[in-house]
């Protein structure tokens, strides 16, 4: 991997500050807060940096990056860390330290996110952005489970994501964490960027974080499939999934959904 080239990527490190970390997991809102996040340093000239963007555009695979430990200094300068869908795996060693780390969680009713993920890059026609270089890759893997219904699908990924959601809750130390849920944050982006900031010590102009929100505020009006903000509003598995299965998933995700907040 090209070091040199990571570096030159991340912008120079704020002064008497320490590294804050902006995580989620896929189809819970990471793009809404990660464009928002984005938004808003980028206003206020505020250091921040998206490196889980930087290797999906450049083809670099989440298990080449995220294991690596020599990728840990580039985690660990004054910035505001935002595009991860997943705590890297290197952030488990100890060096890393990561439960000292100052972070924020975006979480989701995992019975909603995995519909959201089907819809995205659970069939060949899904609506995901595709990286700039190895399309290929993710366009196959896309194809592979073309033929899964939806059910089958989300009963199928229902270890990974519990896999995600555990990982963060045994790695980091939520007294130094801000958790938030997508089903509050989708009504009030305004409140939940202001959370963000302050919990990161960041101060921002309220005016910016109105602006922001406001811009970020999508709600369609009707469904379309064919678009990254399909529907948005909580509560879809209700309609997309068969009485089995939810009651399957229910079980499945009771003990990691009430850590997070969910009684299911």
């Amino acid at each position: 991997m090209n070091y040199q080239s990571i570096k030159a990527s991340l912008p120079t490190p704020a002064d008497n500050s320490e590294p804050y970390y902006a995580f989620s997991v896929h189809k819970c809102g990471s793009t809404m807060m990660n464009n928002m996040i984005r938004a808003v340093c980028q206003a206020e000239k505020v250091p921040a940096a998206t490196l889980p963007t930087y290797f999906f555009n450049e083809g670099i695979p989440p298990n080449i990056w995220s294991r690596d430990p020599e990728m840990l200094p580039y985690f660990s300068e004054n910035l505001i860390y935002y595009g991860f869908r997943f705590l890297p795996p290197s952030f488990k060693a100890p060096e890393f330290a990561a439960n000292t780390r100052r972070f924020v969680l975006l979480v989701r009713d995992p019975r909603d996110a995995l519909v959201s993920q089907y819809f995205s890059y659970g069939k060949k026609d899904g609506s995901h952005k595709l990286p700039k270089k190895g399309a290929e890759k993710m366009l196959a893997k896309m194809a592979a489970s073309d033929d899964l219904t939806i059910d089958q699908y989300v009963l199928g990924e229902v270890p990974k994501l519990i896999e995600k959601l555990a990982a963060y809750r045994d790695t980091l130390n939520f007294d130094l964490g801000l958790v938030r849920r997508y089903e509050d944050v989708f009504f009030n982006k305004s409140a939940f960027l202001t959370d963000v900031f302050a919990h990161f010590n960041t101060p921002v102009s309220q005016t910016v974080i109105q602006n922001v929100a406001e811009k970020f505020d999508v709600r369609p009006e009707t469904e379309d499939p064919t678009k990254h903000i399909r529907k948005g509003t909580p509560g879809d598995h209700a309609e997309k999934l068969l009485p089995e299965t939810i009651a399957t998933l229910n079980e499945k995700f009771r003990e990691i959904g009430a850590f997070y907040g969910y009684t299911l």
